[in-house]
């Protein structure tokens, strides 16, 4: 046994040129076990960007329409052609307001100068919708502040109460406070009460 198990030692010793154990069959090679399947890596598929949410301006639907508008870059040109261009001053003040929603903000601070004095009292109700609208520059809304207090009563009281009950208005403390003034009263947020105190003032001091 001891010689055997000798011999045997021998034949397995490196380089005696004895065969090596056989190779693995072809078969082994050609199909490798399939691999565990896991998630790709993250270099190849990013992870999802977080949604665009969309342009809002205010959350005014004609903001939102004047910002995605081509906004005139000549209107210094437009303005003063419409200024030196005989005619009346209502059709002069509706050329202005229809320019008024394509002009940068500097543009319309100096357009409500000149609306303020174009617009007749007959034709106020669009400078009203201006003055009301909380989302404008805040020099425009002053403007046409000072413009409503130089108006007949049954214009300036309602323009005034719409204005001060608008909490998000800029202007909501000043028109309240003007408000006050005339009316001698302070009712605080009851706009029930304002309402009812603006008609009667309004019967009392007609225009």
């Amino acid at each position: 046994m001891t010689v055997a198990v000798i011999i045997g030692r021998k034949l397995v010793q490196p380089g005696s040129g004895a065969p090596g154990p056989p190779a693995p069959p072809e078969s082994a090679e050609l199909n490798p076990p399939p691999l565990a399947e896991t998630d790709p890596p993250s270099a190849v598929h990013p992870p999802p960007r977080p949604p665009v949410s969309p342009i809002r301006v205010h959350g005014n639907p004609t903001a939102a329409v004047r910002a995605s508008e081509n906004l005139l870059t000549n209107w210094e040109e437009k303005v003063d052609q419409i200024l030196v261009v005989e005619g009346e001053s209502d059709a002069k003040a509706k050329q202005m307001l229809e320019l008024f929603p394509r002009l940068p903000a500097d543009g319309q601070v100096e357009v409500a100068r000149h609306l303020a004095n174009l617009v007749s009292d007959e034709d106020y109700e669009p400078l009203r919708q201006l003055l009301t609208d909380p989302h404008l520059p805040e020099e425009v809304l002053d403007t046409l502040l000072a413009d409503v207090l130089n108006r007949p009563n049954s214009l300036k009281l309602p323009a005034l109460l719409e204005v001060a009950r608008t909490t998000a208005h800029p202007k909501a403390g000043n028109a309240k406070e003007v408000l006050g003034f005339f009316l001698e009263v302070d009712y605080g947020d009851d706009w029930f009460k304002w309402e009812e105190r603006v008609q009667e003032w309004l019967k009392e001091n007609p225009d």
